[in-house]
């Protein structure tokens, strides 16, 4: 879980979302639909995350977290199969 209480996110729980995430204020905030300012705003605290936010925080990261998983498990498949080389003269 990446929020201990999905109702109200903390700020450094926001932080730390963003850097699991590798997203820029600007990306964040494209992806969660709401302004910059607005993004701002609720990482230093002065507004807090509205549950819609929180949810649509937690989506992001999930999906985020199965497309490594899904490329992992591709890169690992392709490093099992054996290849036969053989010289063209």
């Amino acid at each position: 879980m990446l929020f201990a209480d999905i109702n109200n996110p903390t700020t450094q729980e926001i932080k730390d979302w963003m850097i699991k995430s590798d997203l820029s204020i600007n990306s964040a905030s494209e992806l969660l639909g709401i302004s910059k300012r607005q993004l701002l705003r609720i990482i230093s605290g002065e507004s807090k995350a509205k549950k819609i936010h929180s949810l649509a925080m937690q989506m992001i990261w999930l999906i985020n977290e199965n497309k490594k998983n899904i490329l992992n498990k591709s890169q690992e498949n392709n490093s099992r199969k054996k290849v036969i080389k053989i010289p063209i003269r």
